[in-house]
């Protein structure tokens, strides 16, 4: 797997790369705070036993293939999809869905597989509560999982749901919907260029494949949910786990939120750069991140990654002030979400 480090955080608590001290810049993490904290360097998530930060005001965020996260905070494990047992196809997450020891929350963009195959198991095994849209959970509840547990959302408004130290509002997105033309060529390239699945295999995903939805429309047009976090000091994160386009719901929220300090976006599925890097600018016009973490641009057998290094640079031309981030699977990224926009650059 390729790293790629924009800056690192240690550099970010040195150099002025946004124009402001560094002592109010919320990308990055104290020094001080950060050596030799294991919550901040270990490759482990904290759901399956790994350490959480020290200082309870510090985030840290996991990324764990396509759009799934595990977010520490407080104390509390957040899980931003539940994709973990994805089948021998794929390069290895490091650890699996038997391993997940703990989760206070489970979050479901949507329902596909490739983003819920794993919630009802780990659900269940957890007693986390699992957040998603109508037609996700709706699948769901097919599975084994206590019904007390799921809670459905629409993301029309009205739905801001309180934790310890911080709120999600859901948000009614849109799906991907890659130019047919686009996927047709590619799908066409890719089957007469790839080794596909071996028999044993193939039985593998297709079993796995059940466990989400397939071919339902609704997830396109009201079953794609992004959702804001706002903690109680200010700091704001952005997720959404599909790569379509802006939803007239997130634009309004945007419009009255501002900015937020960081955004884990998925890639679009269109395969053509100049289509993925127009989504993806549309995606960091509407949030204003301080910091852009993508998602989903890991392949599946075909081991066709979509390339972050043309987004990055086109998110770098269009505001020189971001700053993008890539890391393997499970490798921490922490912020000190004490300094943020609303409390330390409100003006800026």
């Amino acid at each position: 797997m390729i790293k790629r480090f924009t800056v690192l955080p240690i550099l970010l608590s040195v150099l002025g790369a946004c124009a402001t001290a560094p002592s109010s810049d919320p990308r990055a993490l104290a020094v001080a705070q950060q050596a030799g904290d294991p919550g901040c360097s270990m490759p482990m998530l904290v759901a399956t036993g790994g350490p959480a930060p020290r200082n309870p005001g510090t985030l840290a965020i996991r990324w764990t293939g396509f759009t799934n996260y595990e977010l520490v905070y407080d104390g509390q494990v957040i899980l931003l999809d539940t994709y973990f047992d994805r089948g021998s196809t794929f390069p290895p997450l490091g650890f699996s869905a038997a391993d997940v020891k703990r989760a206070d929350l489970i979050l479901l963009g949507h329902g596909h597989v490739d983003h819920m195959s794993d919630a009802a198991f780990v659900g269940t095994r957890t007693g986390a509560l699992v957040v998603g849209a109508p037609v996700t959970t709706e699948k769901l509840l097919t599975q084994p999982i206590p019904k007390a547990q799921v809670r459905t959302v629409t993301g029309r408004g009205g739905e801001l749901m309180r934790f310890k130290g911080f709120t999600v509002e859901p948000i009614l997105g849109k799906h991907g919907d890659p130019p047919p033309n686009v996927a047709k060529a590619f799908g066409d390239a890719l089957r007469t260029t790839t080794t596909p699945p071996a028999p044993g295999q193939a039985a593998e995903l297709a079993r796995i494949r059940t466990l989400g939805i397939s071919g339902d429309p609704r997830v396109v047009t009201e079953g794609t949910i992004a959702f804001l976090f706002t903690f109680d000091n200010g700091f704001r994160l952005m997720y959404r786990n599909s790569g379509g386009a802006v939803s007239e719901y997130e634009k309004a929220v945007m419009e009255r939120v501002g900015r937020v300090d960081v955004a884990l976006v998925a890639v679009s599925a269109s395969y053509v750069q100049e289509l993925t890097v127009k989504q993806a600018l549309e995606h960091a016009r509407t949030y204003r991140p301080d910091v852009y973490i993508p998602g989903h641009h890991d392949g599946s057998y075909n081991n066709l990654w979509r390339a972050t290094e043309p987004l990055f640079q086109a998110l770098k031309d269009d505001n020189p002030n971001i700053i993008t981030v890539s890391r393997s699977y499970r490798e921490p990224v922490c912020f000190d979400t004490e300094n943020n926009i609303q409390r330390k650059r409100q003006g800026g």
